[in-house]
């Protein structure tokens, strides 16, 4: 009976207050579930490999910490100092290696998950408790930003920790939990700008919550927490004027929060349905024990609506922040939320319930998610390795796009000094042209190509023109590895779509001049001399690609004069609905780019990938074309478009993985 029911008040003045509070069966299932958690963290440690962002931050460390706060905080970045300054005091300590880099870091997801426990048993039941704990202990969202040493789960530890405190204050008013609350809230501000509104939230809800006797007592504790946070206001003001992530980052767009539910899910259905039917039976929950449901559950509503609404409208209306890493502060809460209503009175019942959370979300971490592969794995080791082997090749030339700073710290580590000197950074040679001339003067064996995620990805058909066998392939995410020799049995990952050239012209071609005939610098072609444009296929996109998937449109072609090396193939993908016809992307790619010399036939290569946004498109029609752009003497041989089968793992952490994984590392 509901009203017989007591107030939140006295259930909070009720709560266990040990240090592992709840039944013995709980807390039993507690330590079991910690150490699954521990264990889900700690695979591959202590070898697990930095990701960029961790490179980037060990790079913004300096002699000194005010050098720290300066160069490597106010200049270079968005996050407020307190990681980083944990990271300088931390790597004085213990060295810059994975393993102890990341260690306090993994501690403090898992210290996070306690306190979230307690908040939610003091809140709810031990099943909701011990449900949101195996959820914490396996999702890939917390295992990922568990381990790494960036602000996440720094942010995790603190947020619960102050809702840990909030609660036992609300419950039992002593000092000690009020002091440790606005502790907390000032540690929460100095780590990431969305657990500082986390913090905001909850400090403001305790102002709400607190008796009439205490509110004055939480009143300086906000206080306090604002004094504490003080001197990084300045460092707030100039970060707010730098605007967003812009220059990597797309606004959200309407398909963003049902894609982070899913991505949540393990873009699993058994999972998602799992976790579906469960949150219904914890509505119904909520529903039986009104009394329970307030003001826990509007609380925890405001605390994980405002973050979404306010990084979503942000990333629209001023620039892009929001991605999954931001919403990590107030994602507990969504799950105490979702499953606050459950409340199964036998023992066995609310340990199954917990088991079978823990079991599907770990299974699919492994077998959906294929974490060990995404999450272990490095595309600059292996970039690197790549290299140290092709020491024992001196025929090999290695070309590697990285960030030069990356390159530079990995180098330092004795597994990869080999690799210094063995091979070409592409960032310095400047182009596709740099690299192709570098091949034409070197004659190499073989050719490996270490591709980032935001490489041009013409590239491979490029080397390919000298180098035609794709000998090894390796698919990583955020990246590749691209073995290419000139004789062997090779690999296939090219599919046919059309082809033209005088003689052969297929459905959705159209050609303007007529053949011509051989003569002494080129074989038969389309003479474009005089014309700007000649040459067009159009069609629409089929649907039987993935996302990643990239779009190749190779020109052979001769240029007979110089303004003819300007000569450009293009590609464009449009969204024609109706009436509406709106270009989403264009991509061209000239002669001279391509390293093309004048009378010398040979390939000019554009590549599109396939992005999972532009897939959603309805009505994806694909142009692709000859611009002659000077109206150069150029003679057309003949055009291919085809499709290279995309890396399903590219953006692997943070989307599905598209399609079957056929080169996934050992």
């Amino acid at each position: 009976m509901a009203n017989d029911r007591p107030s939140w008040r006295a259930q909070l003045a009720d709560a266990d207050p040990r240090t592992i509070p709840g039944p013995r069966w709980a807390q039993l299932a507690l330590l079991l579930l910690l150490t699954t958690a521990g264990a889900l963290r700690l695979l591959g440690w202590p070898s697990i490999p930095f990701t960029h962002d961790e490179i980037s931050a060990l790079v913004r460390l300096y002699p000194t910490l005010g050098e720290t706060i300066q160069r490597g905080v106010i200049e270079l970045d968005t996050h407020p100092p307190g990681v980083q300054v944990l990271e300088w005091l931390w790597t004085r300590l213990v060295g810059r290696t994975e393993g102890w880099v990341q260690l306090p870091f993994i501690a403090a997801s898992l210290a996070g998950i306690l306190f979230m426990y307690r908040f939610a048993l003091a809140w709810t039941t031990a099943t909701s408790a011990l449900a949101v704990t195996a959820l914490l202990a396996t999702l890939q969202y917390t295992v990922l930003y568990g381990q790494l040493a960036r602000p996440y789960a720094i942010g995790l530890f603190t947020v619960a920790l102050l809702a840990d405190q909030w609660t036992r204050w609300l419950g039992w008013q002593r000092t000690d939990h009020l002091v440790g609350a606005a502790v907390a809230a000032a540690l929460c501000a100095y780590t990431h700008h969305f657990a500082a509104l986390v913090a905001a939230l909850i400090m403001a809800s305790g102002l709400v919550l607190a008796p009439a006797t205490g509110r004055l007592r939480w009143l300086l504790a906000c206080g306090a927490s604002l004094l504490l946070y003080l001197p990084n206001v300045p460092i707030l003001f100039r970060q707010l004027g730098l605007g967003g992530l812009q220059d990597w980052l797309a606004p959200p767009d309407a398909h963003w929060f049902p894609d982070h539910l899913w991505w949540v899910a393990h873009t699993s259905w058994p999972l998602a349905a799992l976790l579906v039917l469960t949150g219904v039976a914890s509505v119904a929950g909520w529903w039986r024990g009104a009394s329970r449901a307030c003001p826990i559950v509007p609380m925890l509503l405001v605390w994980v609506l405002v973050p979404a609404a306010l990084g979503f409208g942000y990333s629209v209306w001023r620039a892009p922040v929001l991605q999954h890493s931001v919403l990590v502060f107030s994602f507990p809460f969504a799950l105490v939320l979702l499953l606050g209503g459950l409340h199964l009175r036998r023992p066995v019942a609310a340990l199954g319930l917990v088991g079978v959370l823990a079991g599907t979300a770990t299974f699919t971490l492994f077998t959906v998610r294929q974490h060990h592969r995404t999450a272990l794995t490095s595309k600059y080791e292996a970039f690197l390795q790549a290299a140290a082997d092709g020491t024992a090749h001196p025929d090999r030339l290695v070309v590697i796009d990285a960030p030069n700073e990356v390159l530079d710290r990995l180098e330092q580590e004795p597994r990869y000094t080999a690799a210094r000197g063995h091979y070409l950074r592409l960032r310095e040679l400047g182009s596709n042209a740099a690299v192709l001339d570098r091949i034409r003067a070197d004659r190499p064996a073989e050719v490996v190509l270490g591709l980032f995620h935001n490489t041009d990805r013409a590239l491979p058909a490029l080397i390919q023109h000298r180098h035609p066998v794709l000998l090894e392939r390796l698919d990583l995410v955020e990246g590749q590895v691209l073995r290419f020799g000139t004789t062997g049995d090779g690999l296939v990952d090219t599919t046919a779509l059309s082809a033209a050239a005088p003689g052969v012209l297929p459905a959705g071609w159209q050609v303007e001049p007529a053949a011509v005939g051989t003569d002494s610098l080129a074989a038969q072609g389309w003479d474009l001399g005089g014309r700007e444009y000649g040459v067009l296929f159009q069609a629409s996109v089929p649907g039987t690609h993935q996302p990643n998937d990239v779009l190749e449109l190779l020109l052979d072609a001769t240029a007979l004069d110089p303004t003819g090396l300007s000569v450009e193939a293009v590609v464009e993908l449009r969204s024609v609905v109706g009436d509406r016809d709106s270009l989403l992307v264009y991509r061209g790619a000239s002669a001279r780019d391509c390293a093309r010399r004048l009378g010398e036939r040979g390939p000019v290569v554009v590549a599109l990938p396939l992005s999972r946004a532009l897939s959603r498109h309805h009505g994806l029609m694909l142009r692709a074309y000859v611009w002659n752009r000077d109206r150069g003497h150029v003679r057309v041989h003949g055009l291919r478009l085809r499709w290279r089968e995309g890396d399903p793992a590219l953006y692997g952490l943070v989307e599905p993985i598209h399609g079957p994984w056929r080169f996934a590392p050992k």
